[in-house]
């Protein structure tokens, strides 16, 4: 199992390939930790929300994000919230922030909508 340290509201770049039809086309990309600290330490596969570029089709599912030195996004973004992956930590490159806490539960709740589950 691979020893990275991932945590619960990172962003980091994660390898996609292969993809298959129907999902996210692009070697790696920003994704969003958004599974518990504990499932990350005791699991080898972690389950995250990948990001987009493509904002202009957002809404509740599609969480917009604006670049800043905490996310380490560059460029203004999307959270697919619809797009949920669980992936090997071994696709995981590299850290390149973390997003601020009313980003994450903006994500989080994006998440629990396409779910159907209710938050509070």
């Amino acid at each position: 199992m691979d020893n990275k340290e991932i945590r619960k509201g990172e962003v980091w770049l994660v390898n996609y390939e292969p993809s298959r039809r129907g999902e996210l086309g692009k070697t790696a990309r920003p994704s969003i930790v958004v599974q518990s600290n504990e499932g990350c330490t005791l699991l080898d596969t972690i389950t995250v929300v990948p990001t987009s570029t493509k904002i202009e089709q957002y809404d509740e599912i599609y969480i917009y994000l604006k670049p800043t030195k905490q996310s380490g996004l560059n460029k203004p973004s999307a959270a697919i919230c619809s797009h949920l992956y669980t992936i090997s930590k071994n696709n995981f490159i590299k850290k390149i922030g973390t997003l601020n806490e009313q980003d994450f539960n903006y994500v989080q709740k994006g998440v629990a909508l396409h779910l159907d589950i209710d938050l509070y």
